[in-house]
C-alpha cells in the first residue's frame, strides 16, 4: 500500500489487512489507537447499538483508555454488554422476541427490514461493540479478525487514528 492508496481507500478492512501484512510491527505498537478507532466506529453506528449496557460499556472503555477506571471495572461493564449481545442472539420466548421487535421499531434504519435481517444487523453491531469494548484484552493482539473484518469500520476514522508511513 502507498500513501496515496491509504489516503484514498474506501475500505478500512482492506487498509487494516494491508497494514497487518506489510507493517505488523507498526500495527503491534498501535493497540491503544486501534482501541480508540474501534470505539469511534461504534459511536458512528450508535443508532444500531441502543442498549444501555452496550453504551455504558463503550463509555467505560473510553474511561479505561484515559486511566479513569481499572480493568476489573471494564470487565464488569463488558459482562453486561455481552449479555445484551447474547440476548439478541439467543432470545426465543415470545416475550423476548417482542422485546427485540420493540427495539427494532425504535430504529428507523432497520424498522422496514424483515425481522430476521434487522435482528441479525443489531446482533452483529452488538457483538462488534462488545469486542471493541474489550479489544486490548484479547490474547492475539493487535489482530482480531472478527473486529477488523467488520462491516462497521470507517476508513476516515482509521486515517484519523493511525498514520503509518509507506
Amino acid at each position: 500500500m502507498t500513501d496515496k492508496e491509504w489516503a484514498s481507500s474506501r475500505s478500512a478492512k482492506n487498509m487494516l489487512s494491508m497494514l497487518h501484512q506489510e507493517q505488523p510491527q507498526y500495527l503491534a505498537t498501535q493497540v491503544r489507537q486501534l482501541h480508540k478507532f474501534l470505539i469511534a466506529c461504534c459511536w458512528k453506528h450508535q443508532h444500531l447499538i441502543p442498549q444501555d449496557s452496550l453504551r455504558s460499556g463503550l463509555k467505560g472503555a473510553e474511561k479505561w483508555i484515559r486511566g479513569e477506571i481499572d480493568e476489573a471495572e471494564l470487565n464488569r461493564l463488558e459482562y453486561y454488554a455481552e449479555a445484551d449481545a447474547f440476548f439478541l442472539d439467543y432470545a426465543t420466548t415470545p416475550e423476548e422476541i417482542t422485546e427485540i421487535k420493540t427495539l427494532i421499531e425504535g430504529i428507523e434504519e432497520v424498522r422496514e427490514m424483515p425481522f430476521d435481517q434487522a435482528r441479525s444487523l443489531l446482533r452483529d453491531a452488538a457483538y462488534f461493540a462488545n469486542g471493541s469494548i474489550m479489544y486490548p484484552l484479547f490474547d492475539r493482539l493487535p489482530w482480531v479478525e472478527s473486529l477488523f473484518a467488520s462491516e462497521f469500520l470507517f476508513p476516515d476514522l482509521l486515517r484519523e487514528f493511525l498514520e503509518p508511513k509507506f
